[in-house]
C-alpha cells in the first residue's frame, strides 16, 4: 500500500494504507497517516471516519480489547446484494411425451418431403408426353399429397398432446422458478424439463 500511496498520493490510497497498517497491528504509522489524512481532507464525513480509526488505534495502543471494529458509511462503497435463487422442483420425466414430440417431429417432416414430392410429380405431369403418362403422374401427385396432408394432420395431433401433457397433463413435470435481484428491481425465470 506503501509503494500505491507513493505512485498517486491521494486521498482513498493514504486512507487504505493506514486501514491496512491498523489491520496489520503496526497503530502507530497508521495513526501518523490517519493524521496526516487529517491535514489533507476537509470531508466532514472523511474526517469523522479517520478520528473514528484513530480511536480504535488508541484502544488498540492502551491494550484495550476494541468492542467492534467500526462500519463505516463511505459513498464510496457500493451496497451488498444478497443474490438468493428460489428453486421449486418436482423430479419427473414424461417419456410418453418425449416419444410423442419425437413421432410428430418425425410426421410432420415426412409430411413436408412428401408435399415437395407431390408437387415435383405434378410439374412432371405437366410435362408428359402421353395421356397416360400425365394421368400416371397426376394420380401419384394427388396421393402424395393425400399423404402430405394426412402426415401433417397426425404430427400436429402428437406434438399437440405432447405439448398439452407438458403444460396441463396429470403427471408432474420438473419446474424451476428463480428470482434474480437487479439495481432496478429482479428478474423471475421459469424452466420447465420433460
Amino acid at each position: 500500500m506503501s509503494k500505491s500511496y507513493a505512485l498517486e498520493p491521494d486521498t482513498g490510497a493514504l486512507y487504505a494504507l493506514a486501514q491496512s497498517e491498523r489491520l496489520a497491528g503496526k497503530c502507530k504509522d497508521a495513526i501518523a497517516h490517519y493524521n496526516k489524512l487529517l491535514e489533507t481532507t476537509k470531508d466532514e464525513k472523511t474526517i469523522g471516519a479517520v478520528k473514528a480509526q484513530i480511536d480504535l488505534c488508541d484502544q488498540i495502543e492502551r491494550g484495550e480489547k476494541p468492542k467492534d471494529d467500526l462500519k463505516l458509511d463511505d459513498p464510496r462503497d457500493a451496497p451488498t446484494i444478497q443474490y438468493r435463487t428460489v428453486y421449486r422442483t418436482k423430479q419427473h420425466s414424461d417419456t410418453l411425451a418425449i416419444a410423442l414430440y419425437v413421432a410428430g417431429g418425425v410426421s410432420l417432416g415426412g409430411a413436408a418431403t412428401a408435399y415437395l414430392l407431390a408437387r415435383s410429380t405434378r410439374d412432371d405431369a405437366d410435362h408428359a408426353t402421353s395421356l397416360a403418362q400425365y394421368n400416371d403422374l397426376y394420380d401419384r401427385a394427388r396421393l402424395l399429397r393425400l399423404t402430405a396432408y394426412t402426415a401433417a394432420g397426425a404430427g400436429l395431433a402428437l406434438v399437440g398432446y405432447a405439448t398439452y401433457r407438458v403444460l396441463w397433463g396429470d403427471k408432474p413435470s420438473s419446474s424451476e422458478v428463480a428470482i434474480v435481484p437487479t439495481t432496478r428491481g429482479s428478474i423471475v425465470t421459469w424452466a420447465t424439463t420433460w
